[in-house]
Order: structure tokens, then C-alpha cells, then sequence
């Protein structure tokens, strides 16, 4: 049967997809329920991961009696009330995200990225630097700037050559490297003469990114714009992405000190003698020497790593060893360093990396283009006027959402319901068992014979008092005053000067859960029992009984039972208030 009901459900559900007609299940109090929604909520709750799964018959009474509650609150005006309207906004609008979005264009989006990530590209770049809210002036200016920068790198400018006697002109393509140095206005541009080292997605502005890994490898970039300004990017090449999991001993060296890093050779020439040994544990070596006191504390481990996280040579060095190798002394602009690499991976499968790459494509740009894709699609869909604005065009789409979405307007209508059932249930049924103290006393006495206690319980007070004289008044407060009245007396009396000289404690004890009550409520002489220093006198007041005296006694229990008993009144109640008539031909249907 649970195949053929899934069925069922895929079908109703397609043919709704679809703007085909839905089969009424039932009315009730004149209105149409689909046999759709029943359907839904039936398999949602009866999941193969649900805690108790019920039969069809068996649910559609309680199907019924959720829509009886439902239809009470709406008749009661819980669906008009500001709270109500609030708080289903705030569920719809953590539903609907998913919806409002290109998710075809966004799993092109993932793909892509992981592919780019697979080949790192090698790339130097020049900038012209312009604020995005740059006036236009200034932006023809930078855009005019870097065209006749990009001019020079690749077609070259007019240049008078002598050969022999002759004076000809030719065009002089310059060094991109070279342009880096005289025009870039990025400011380390002098010092790495543009150079960028190893481009990976992610790591730079989309803008960046994307002129990279569309141009030719070889070739400079159009002109890109990005919130720094104007820039042109050459390709140097390509290669697979790789990590390494390598560990490292460093000895620091400033910069000009030529003593310093002379001792500082010396000392790791040593090092590498030792570490170079079969015998020797570089981990141990490293956490003993390396002054790079954050990996030595992991035994010089620097974990996973790509291109482009290492200062160089580290970088190149690292990449260039062998699986167990440690590389020679080498220095760098922190220090002298010794390197050894444990591991190599290339990159992981997609489908391990997937939600990774989506969050961080939800983060960055390229999420602006997901977005327009999906404007796109809505203006063409629903045939929109040109006019609109694209904050317009996402508010429609939104609007129209749970035509579309079948699983949404299931969803919406599900917190809908859900919202109303809690708020008319607690007014009608939980709020009044707790606070109908004469409908509690009345069923408790009419229920009575139905609760027994398997064991008996201790009913009464415990006094724990410092000395005699408060022991004997607290006594003598229990055996006179009204129970909730206790306390009060107990603080009046005894408990003055912001001093407990007596505490009470007022409840019904089971066997076995308090070494006090035991002892001296239940009278069990085997029972060990240390009173505190503080209060060193216990006195039970009270008695043993074998069923509840009052509700009070087991309050939780009947509560519960008296919260049951109010349901079923109120359903019946319900059900002459409101008609229910399931169609019998459609009920039969989904049934088999």
C-alpha cells in the first residue's frame, strides 16, 4: 500500500504542477479540502523516520480533528489578529529564499568555480585606481588611462628605429612586467612588478577572477573594472590544483643583521644534518627549535595548503619535494627555514566539496549574476513590463510564489494551519486545565478511583532548622497555618535579620528520591542519612498514603488527563458545530 500511496501523492502532485484539477477529500463546515493535503501531511508525518506511524483510517480522524480546531480558530478571528499575521510572515519568509532565486544558474555557478579551481592560473596585473563613486569625469579619465596602458602592452606604440642609413617606425609592444613597474598605481606594483603568483577562485574580487580564466593563456584581459578602480591582467599559464601538508623549523632573522642570520645558518645547517636522519622525529625536532612558536607547539605541522599561501620560496620549495623529503636551509623574508613534506592531494571530488563552494558562491559576486538570471526569467515568464524595476519584479515573483511552488503552498499552509491549531488550542484547552481550578478539583473527584500509586508517597512538610528554638516554631507554623500560608509565617517568625535559621520544604516524596524524606517521613531506619552542618534538625510532618488525596497531589498526571478529557469534549462539541462529509468514491481511491 505505502508504494501505491506514494504514487498517489507523486501524481497529485505533478497534476497541480501542472494547473490540472485536485479531488475534493471532504468538506467541512461547506469547505473544499483536497485530497492533496491530506495526502501531504499523511507522508510527512508518517516519514519511514517517524516515532509511530499510523494507518490512513486511523489519520484521517485526526486529520478531521486538526481541521475542526482550524476552523474554529478562523471563526474565532485568530487568523485576523496582528500577532498571527506576523508571525506567518516570519515563517514564510525563512521558507521562501530558495524560491526566489535562479537555482539552475547557481549550480552552473558551483561547477564552474569548481572547475576553475581544478587549474590555478599564473598572472601579473597593472591598475588605474578609481573609486566607485568616482565622478564621471575621473572614470573617463581611469578608463582612458589603463586603455592606452593596455594599448602599450599588446599592440605596442609608434617607435622610430634606425636600420642603417633608413629611419623606420615600428610598433614597440612593451613588457607587461616592466609597464607594471612605470604605470601601475596598485602600491606594491614596484616592488612584485605586478606579479600576482597563482590565481584561484575565491581569492580575488569576481570581477578579477572571471577576466583570468576566460583570457587565453599568453594573452592580456580586456579592460575590468572592480571597486579599486580600473585594471588589465596578463596570463602567465596554468596548472592543477594541488595541496600539501607539509611542517616546517624556522629560525627568525631581522632583516640588515648580518650576524644574526649568520648564527642563525649556522644553527640550521645543524638542524638539517639531524633532520635529514632516518632515526630522528622532525616533529620533536621542530617543537624543540623552530621559533615559529604557533606550528612548534604542532610539531612544525602547517597542515593542508595551496599555492598561493606560503610566502616564496617557500611556496616553490615545499611544491618541489618528494613525499618524506626535507628540503635544504632556505630563507625568507621571516627567517631561515627548513621544510618537510608529509603529503600531496589534488583536488577533491565535487560532491564532497559542493556545499563549500555554494556558500561561498552565495557569499561573493557572482551571486549578482544567479540573481539577474532569475530576474530575467521572471520578466519572461510572466510577461512584464519593461518598466519594472527589479526589486519590482522580485516583489511579484514573491507574490506569485505559492502558485507556482506546489511544496511551498503545502508548507505556507501547513505553518498557517500550525500557527492557528497552537493558539486556539492553548485558549480552549491547555490554558484552561491549568487555570480551572474548581473543573480540576470536579474531575479529580470524579476520576478518583483511577489513580492509585504502584508504591506509596510521603505527603507532607520537611523543616531542615539551624537549632531547637526555630525547629519548634517552624513546627509549630506547619501544624497551625494554612498550607500556602506557610512560608510567609516561616519568615515573619523565624527567618529575620536576612538570616535562614529554618527551611520547609512542602511536597509528595517517592520512596528512594530524597535520603531525608526516608528517613523521616517514610521512617526507614536503614536509611543513611547526614543532615548538613547548617541545619542540623529534621522534622517530617506529615503522612504516608497510597493514592492522591487531592489533585494538587498529582498535579502533572491530571492535569494531563483533565487537558484529555477537555479535547475530547471540545471535538465532539465540534463536529456538531461544524458538518464534516468525506467523499466516499475519493476516499476509497486514495486508500488502495
Amino acid at each position: 500500500m505505502k508504494k501505491n500511496f506514494l504514487s498517489i501523492l507523486l501524481l497529485g502532485a505533478s497534476m497541480l504542477a501542472f494547473g490540472q484539477s485536485d479531488q475534493v477529500l471532504m468538506t467541512i463546515n461547506g469547505k473544499n479540502i483536497m485530497a492533496s493535503e491530506f495526502l501531504y501531511i499523511y507522508e510527512k508525518n508518517n516519514h519511514e523516520t517517524s516515532l509511530e506511524k499510523k494507518s490512513m483510517e486511523e489519520y484521517l480522524d485526526l486529520f478531521i480533528n486538526f481541521k475542526l480546531k482550524v476552523t474554529e480558530a478562523i471563526a474565532q478571528g485568530v487568523d485576523t489578529t496582528e500577532a498571527f499575521k506576523k508571525e506567518l510572515a516570519s515563517y514564510r519568509a525563512q521558507a521562501t529564499p530558495k524560491y526566489l532565486q535562479d537555482n539552475e544558474a547557481i549550480d552552473s555557478l558551483v561547477s564552474l568555480s569548481y572547475n576553475r579551481m581544478a587549474k590555478l592560473r599564473n598572472a601579473s596585473h597593472i591598475a588605474v585606481q578609481c573609486a566607485p563613486d568616482a565622478d564621471s569625469a575621473t572614470v573617463a579619465a581611469a578608463k582612458s588611462r589603463i586603455d592606452s596602458i593596455r594599448e602599450r602592452v599588446t599592440v605596442g606604440i609608434p617607435t622610430k628605429i634606425k636600420k642603417g642609413r633608413k629611419t623606420i617606425i615600428e610598433q614597440k609592444v612593451e613588457d607587461f612586467n616592466e609597464a607594471a613597474i612605470l604605470y601601475s598605481e596598485e602600491p606594491s606594483a614596484k616592488q612584485t612588478q605586478g606579479k600576482l603568483g597563482w590565481i584561484q577562485p575565491f581569492r580575488y574580487v569576481y570581477s578579477f577572477e572571471d577576466a583570468v580564466y576566460t583570457t587565453p593563456i599568453g594573452e592580456v584581459t580586456p579592460v575590468f573594472r572592480s571597486p579599486y578602480g580600473f585594471h588589465i591582467a596578463k596570463v602567465h599559464g596554468e596548472c592543477d590544483f594541488e595541496e600539501v601538508h607539509a611542517a616546517h623549523i624556522m629560525k627568525m632573522t631581522p632583516m640588515g643583521d648580518i650576524q644574526r642570520m649568520a648564527d642563525a645558518q649556522v644553527t640550521m645547517d645543524s638542524i638539517y644534518k639531524l633532520a635529514i636522519q632516518d632515526s630522528i622525529d622532525f616533529a620533536a625536532l621542530a617543537s624543540a627549535n623552530s621559533e615559529d612558536r604557533g606550528s612548534a607547539m604542532r610539531g612544525g605541522d602547517l597542515g593542508w595548503f595551496g599555492r598561493g599561501a606560503m610566502v616564496q620560496p617557500c611556496e616553490d620549495i615545499t611544491f618541489g619535494l618528494e613525499i618524506g623529503q626535507v628540503s635544504e636551509p632556505f630563507q625568507t623574508r621571516f627567517g631561515i627555514h627548513i621544510s618537510k613534506l608529509y603529503e600531496k592531494r589534488g583536488i577533491q571530488p565535487l560532491d564532497s566539496i559542493r556545499s563549500q563552494i555554494l556558500r561561498q558562491v552565495q557569499r561573493d559576486q557572482r551571486m549578482q549574476i544567479a540573481e539577474q538570471s532569475f530576474i530575467s526569467k521572471t520578466r519572461a515568464e510572466y510577461n512584464l513590463p519593461v518598466g519594472m524595476s527589479d526589486e519590482e519584479v522580485k516583489a511579484y515573483a514573491d507574490a506569485h510564489l505559492e502558485d507556482k511552488h506546489v511544496e511551498l503552498r503545502y508548507l505556507v499552509n501547513e505553518y498557517h494551519d500550525g500557527i492557528l491549531l497552537f493558539d486556539v488550542s492553548l485558549r480552549e484547552v491547555w490554558d484552561k486545565a491549568n487555570q480551572d481550578t474548581e473543573g480540576l478539583i470536579a474531575f479529580f473527584k470524579a476520576n478518583k478511583k483511577n489513580y492509585t500509586w504502584n508504591e506509596p508517597r510521603f505527603k507532607g512538610h520537611m523543616i531542615y532548622a539551624k537549632n531547637e528554638t526555630a525547629a519548634k516554631v517552624a513546627r509549630q507554623i506547619v501544624k497551625t497555618a494554612h498550607p500556602d500560608s506557610v512560608m510567609s509565617y516561616l519568615n515573619q517568625r523565624v527567618n529575620v535579620d536576612s538570616i535562614v535559621y529554618a527551611r520547609i520544604e512542602r511536597g509528595v516524596w517517592n520512596l528512594g528520591k530524597n535520603a531525608a524524606v526516608d528517613k523521616f517521613g517514610f521512617k526507614q531506619k536503614d536509611v543513611e542519612y547526614n543532615p548538613s552542618e547548617d541545619y542540623p534538625i529534621v522534622i517530617a510532618i506529615g503522612k504516608v498514603i497510597k493514592a492522591p488525596q487531592a489533585y494538587t497531589d498529582d498535579r502533572g498526571k491530571i492535569v494531563t488527563d483533565y487537558q484529555d478529557y477537555l479535547e475530547k469534549k471540545w471535538i465532539t462539541n465540534l463536529r456538531i458545530k461544524y458538518p464534516v462529509v468525506i467523499n466516499q468514491e475519493v476516499w476509497e481511491a486514495i486508500k488502495k
